[in-house]
């Protein structure tokens, strides 16, 4: 944390503010997405820094202004967000709480992230809310996952909620799903989450459909098609693969690519 020290004719005020967005409060992120929208839009409001610091309005506007362009410029890190905790544990909406994901993607079931990300890749944003944040379990012991088990008709229920979650609410869930997608899977699983675009849908060299890998580089790519790819023959063992954690589904999927990719290179 970064400490402001104010000192007038009669005392010293110290406040304290975040040096991260990982340092930040629920509510200090949300007011931070509201001011990077606003920004976006001409509209930077001058208000956030007072609000983010804990500062008085009235005692905002007495400093000098050097003091609150220094101030100003401890913020400076949000133009370029990095976060590796969930900000956003929880959604609430027309007074009903919803539960959200562990930020290593802990809890996350292979079905719900495929709907979840594939709903992300296509802009549809409440939808990929209202399958990653959920109610909670009636008899939530501790010994499970907080939330009741996914699906996607429940999904399609929770649309009724989630159609009016609060712009600012929305765009922190997408920005912190994106760091931590980046941080827990793109990273983990490089053959799985490529990084280049080719313009084709072939290989340049074999003429063959491209490998799973490839695949997710192009704009048709869909997670339900890369599902049935993976089971194959085992259609039968479909609910199975659908409640294995994501990280299993990935790590193999990496596995394999990566293996097909030296056979192809050999």
């Amino acid at each position: 944390m970064n400490e402001i020290k104010i000192v007038s004719t009669k005392k010293e005020l110290v406040y304290r503010v975040p040096e991260s967005f990982d340092e930040m409060t629920r509510k200090q992120f949300i007011l931070t997405v509201e001011q990077i929208i606003n920004a976006a839009a001409g509209n930077e409001a001058d208000n956030y820094y007072s609000a983010m610091a804990g500062i008085e309005k009235k005692s905002w506007n007495k400093l000098h202004f050097f003091q609150r362009y220094s101030i100003k410029r401890l913020f400076d890190f949000i133009s370029v967000p990095e976060i590796s905790k969930q900000l956003l544990p929880d959604i609430e909406i027309n007074s009903q709480q919803f539960i959200g994901y562990q930020p290593g993607f802990s809890n996350t079931t292979w079905q719900e992230f495929i709907f979840a990300d594939q709903y992300i890749m296509t802009g549809k944003y409440r939808e990929a809310a209202a399958c990653l944040y959920r109610p909670q379990r009636t008899d939530y012991t501790g010994e499970t996952d907080r939330r009741i088990p996914f699906t996607i008709y429940g999904t399609n229920s929770r649309m009724q909620h989630f159609n009016n979650i609060p712009e600012a609410e929305l765009f922190a869930f997408v920005l912190n799903y994106k760091a931590l997608r980046k941080r827990n899977l793109e990273e983990k699983y490089p053959f799985v989450f490529p990084s280049a675009k080719p313009e084709s849908n072939l290989d340049d060299n074999t003429e063959e459909p491209l490998t799973v890998g490839e695949r997710s580089r192009t704009n048709n790519f869909s997670w339900i098609g890369i599902h049935r790819d993976l089971m194959g023959d085992r259609f039968y063992d479909e609910t199975k693969f659908y409640e294995l954690n994501v990280h299993v589904i990935l790590n193999r999927l990496n596995t394999v690519i990566k293996d097909n990719c030296k056979t192809r290179n050999s």
